[in-house]
């Protein structure tokens, strides 16, 4: 019995200090080192389709996941009787944990950064933040924010 602990401690050692071919110690993470707060992630789970919502000034929001990228982003700033619209088709974003960030610097001058969380697999929260962008129909709005919500249709 005795000679059969000794056996098996001497795997346990020989595993924890890296015996060649085991691997071991290179899936082990020190405790509260390199964990994920699954809590604050989102979903990836059958995210795929179309997604349609609102901005938080009640102007539609809708968007594409194919392949879990994110595309085709459009919905629109209002301030007072002028409405800014974005059509964000230039790139395809990645889900990542459930999160997504869309940065675009626009060619003229400008810039926007759009970024969600989708908390389940048919909800999704995100906000935008835009700045610099040069007057356009809507005289005054060069820069803004808000919030946005969209759930995925059937």
């Amino acid at each position: 019995m005795r000679s059969a602990r000794a056996g098996a401690a001497a795997v346990i050692l020989a595993l924890a200090l890296g015996a060649p071919g085991c691997g071991l110690v290179d899936s082990l993470t020190p405790f509260g080192v390199g964990t994920r707060d699954y809590a604050s992630e989102g979903t990836t789970e059958n995210i795929n389709g179309v997604w349609s919502g609102t901005a938080s000034n009640g102007k539609p929001l809708s968007f594409i996941v194919a392949s879990e990228l994110v595309t085709d982003i459009k919905f629109s700033h209002t301030v007072g009787d002028c409405t800014q619209p974005f059509e964000l088709t230039a790139k395809k974003v990645p889900v990542v944990n459930g999160t997504f960030v869309y940065e675009n610097n626009f060619e003229t001058q400008g810039s926007i950064r759009v970024e969600g969380r989708f908390t389940s697999a048919e909800t999704f929260t995100g906000r935008y933040q835009f700045q610099g962008l040069p007057t356009s129909s809507c005289p005054g709005i060069t820069s803004g924010s808000g919030t946005l919500a969209a759930t995925k249709t059937p």
